[in-house]
């Protein structure tokens, strides 16, 4: 039960502070820069901010310009490569009062994961290339003993995050790209054309196992082409950054099945997974992944498994399986730690047991579309 519980809450920090939420604390770690040239350069592709404009707050390497509305709703703090924004309100009241966080990071980051979303790239005007993340604190900021909920005014402060990021610009000869690097279509283009190659030369079962491939895309190719399988971009672990899922198109009950799994790690695509039509993925709920498999008639089951930011790694979370072979007059099992499965009974594997109506719908396009 400890490793059950201990397991479930890992994944559980690492989605909901990737998230960001409502409850927060000021623990975003602040990292400086040395000081850049002069001369300002604007970004290219920004959307203009809706609200009227108001102060402009400027580092090192960037400049945001806040909604004048929200005039003396806030506070801000200007480091070199950070700009945290506070509720002015709870800052008195003696709370932390921290709204959102932007950072400039230096590539690769010490560190991923927390509560930072991915929201683009910036680059100085000396060729250095930084990460720009979105930072949410994970506990409550605000007096939560006069509000019972988020104050109107915080939460207005709170959502303006991503017009602000959206519009930012670099500064001192810096150039910001909004949402850079984070996108699937832009980042996974090689991954998606070994694959239309593997058809196009009529790679056989073999040689897609030896390029880290599912056999499965041999039959399907046979049967359907390149129409018979899909390619899907979903962030699943929240960091911003999205993973490539390809999948099965082909018009039977194992539509939208994924059975290759890859994300970004240091900057480069990576295989998370490779399965069968017999031991395949979906994603799940809170952005998890379950494992589908069978072992011959009298065992199958589903293993959930958390993805880490910039990890190829899964992390197991719970498992279930109906396994006659190890015990035919009670086949139920639950396993908090691989491999290492505990007999129950039927009704306590339905309470545990991934649902397929938790699972997320993934919007494939046909590999043929590409």
């Amino acid at each position: 039960m400890k490793n059950k519980v201990f397991s479930i809450l890992i994944c559980s920090m690492l989605l909901l502070s990737a998230c960001g939420a409502n409850n927060a604390d000021n623990s975003v770690n602040n990292e400086t820069a040395g000081e850049a040239e002069s001369s300002e350069t604007q970004t290219t592709e920004n959307n203009s901010i809706a609200a009227e404009t108001g102060e402009v707050l400027s580092n090192s390497l960037f400049s945001i310009t806040m909604p004048a509305d929200l005039e003396g709703v806030y506070e801000a703090e200007v480091e070199d490569q950070q700009i945290t924004l506070y509720h002015k309100e709870s800052k008195d009241a003696g709370y932390n009062g921290m709204a959102y966080t932007i950072w400039a990071r230096e590539m690769p980051p010490e560190f991923y994961g927390g509560p930072y979303v991915k929201k683009g790239e910036l680059t100085d005007a000396d060729g250095k290339q930084y990460e720009v993340v979105l930072g949410y604190a994970t506990e409550v900021q605000w007096d939560f003993e006069t509000y019972t909920e988020m104050p109107e005014d915080f939460e207005k402060l709170y959502n303006t995050a991503e017009d602000v990021i959206a519009n930012m610009t670099g500064v001192n000869g810096a150039t910001f790209e909004y949402l850079a690097g984070t996108k699937g279509e832009d980042l996974y283009g090689d991954i998606v054309a070994k694959y239309q190659t593997a058809l196009d030369e009529g790679w056989d079962a073999s040689k897609l196992e030896e390029n880290g491939m599912s056999p499965e895309f041999y039959s399907i190719s046979q049967t359907d082409g390149a129409s018979g399988i899909g390619i899907a971009y979903y962030d699943t672990d929240k960091d911003g950054v999205d993973e490539l899922f390809v999948g099965t198109l082909v018009d039977d009950e194992l539509r939208g099945s994924i059975y290759d799994i890859y994300t970004m790690v240091d900057g480069e695509p990576a295989l998370v997974a490779s399965g069968t039509a017999r031991n395949r993925f979906y994603v799940y709920s809170e952005g998890m992944i379950v494992n589908e498999y069978s072992s011959g008639a009298l065992e199958n089951g589903k293993l959930v498994y958390c993805m880490e930011p910039n990890s190829s790694e899964l992390m197991y979370q719970w498992g279930t399986k109906i396994d006659a072979y190890t015990n035919e007059d009670q086949p139920w099992f639950i396993s908090y730690m691989e491999d290492e499965w505990e007999n129950v009974t039927e009704d306590e594997l339905k309470d545990r047991e991934a649902s397929p109506e938790d699972y997320t719908d993934l919007d494939f396009k046909a590999l043929s579309d590409f």
